[in-house]
């Protein structure tokens, strides 16, 4: 590894003694010299340095002020910064600290210092700055796949449909950049079958699982003849196929809209919402059973109820309500984000976008994405 270090001191001599004793200690390493800080920070624009030993008491500008703007720009604040210097109190060995210097010795250079302390020191801020680097590196590169995956999972979440029977009109704010959140609709002849699913956990994992759910999902209900079937259909695929990872599971609500008839099966996921537009209420679909991935064989159950043309079902993920209520700063459940439903329900008919939008603003900042977790939100309306 080649290293780049520069010595900034007002003393030609102190300079000379500094490369004589890092020559024999550090090996594959240039020399810079700077004279004061103006030449220091000249020296910073025009090379790259790993390592800078500094003297604080030079003419113009010292040592202090040097370093003080090193660390305020944003492409140089990283490098490591040893101090040297014959002031040896501790007032000022404090403030170079505070300042962001990564170590401290005095002048004059003693033999011990010559033979130990200082190649030591220089080693340690040397291989500090290298490992920060890859750091780097290795966080810019995973930051990149994030997009690209982010991109990728967004591209598979339709946030219109309209279909022959539906009209589908969904949000997904992912915590980070990717989540585990997802949902479906399908028509198939005369069918309208519907997921919403929340897998544990956030990032590349999650957003791989449900990935996989959804694809399952749409394979299952071919062969499905109701969501109960659907539900344990999944679960008995998805624990053989996570056999090694038993800690992975998820929540979904299932729902098939056939003719007048609304059937639906819920895995412990919050109770969806149907508002009923003929007469202008929010109803409560209570019904649960265990998450998917938990038991080799979970039963479910189908709940069927009447559903109408103008009607709206309403499915949403707990990171909707797992946050504070605005800033009021209370817990909220599933409870609370009725009486929300309720509150807004005379924008469902007009604009379900300004519905989800209110909904989300009652919980966090729509415009920040301000969730703890992954937030889901599908709308499914019955045409005539």
């Amino acid at each position: 590894m080649h290293y780049n270090v520069l010595i900034v001191d007002d003393m030609p001599v102190n300079r000379k003694l500094m490369k004589k004793v890092l020559k024999n200690s550090v090996e594959e390493v240039a020399f810079y010299e700077a004279e004061d800080g103006y030449q220091a920070l000249e020296m910073l624009e025009k090379k790259e340095i790993d390592l800078i030993i500094l003297d604080l008491m030079m003419p113009g500008k010292d040592g202090y002020q040097v370093l003080r703007e090193i660390k305020e720009q944003e492409a140089l604040k990283d490098i490591p910064v040893i101090v040297n210097s014959a002031v040896d109190d501790m007032a000022s060995i404090k403030q170079t600290l505070t300042l962001g210097a990564i170590d401290y010795f005095t002048k004059p250079i003693t033999p011990d210092q010559m033979k130990v302390i200082i190649p030591l020191k220089v080693h340690n801020a040397l291989k500090f700055y290298e490992q920060k680097k890859e750091l780097v590196k290795a966080n810019e590169k995973m930051m990149q796949e994030m997009k690209i995956a982010s991109l990728l999972q967004q591209a598979l979440i339709t946030e219109k449909q309209d279909l022959d029977k539906v009209r589908v009109t969904s949000k997904y704010i992912p915590s980070s950049q990717i989540g585990g959140d997802f949902h479906d609709c399908v028509e198939m002849d005369d069918k309208v079958w519907f997921i919403i699913a929340d897998v544990t956990g956030h990032g590349v994992a999650a957003a791989m699982v449900s990935s996989m759910v959804k694809v399952i999902f749409n394979h299952v209900i071919q062969e499905s003849k109701t969501p109960k079937e659907v539900l344990e259909q999944i679960n008995h695929t998805f624990y053989h196929m996570m056999s090694d990872n038993r800690h992975l599971c998820f929540s979904a609500f299932v729902g098939l809209i056939e003719g007048d008839r609304l059937t639906y099966a819920n895995a412990g996921h919050p109770y969806a919402g149907l508002y009923r537009g003929q007469r202008d209420e929010v109803e409560s679909l209570e019904q649960n059973g265990f998450l998917i991935g938990v038991f080799e064989d979970t039963d479910y159950e189908d709940v069927i109820t009447a559903i109408a043309s103008g009607d709206v079902l309403i499915a949403y993920t707990d990171g909707l309500y797992e946050t504070k209520l605005g800033e009021g700063g209370s817990s909220n459940s599933h409870e609370t984000v009725f009486e929300e439903m309720k509150k807004h329900k005379g924008l469902i008919s007009s604009s379900q976008e300004a519905f989800m939008k209110a909904m989300i603003r009652s919980f966090g900042k729509f415009e920040d994405g301000d969730f703890e977790d992954d937030v889901a939100l599908m709308m499914i309306e019955v045409k005539s």
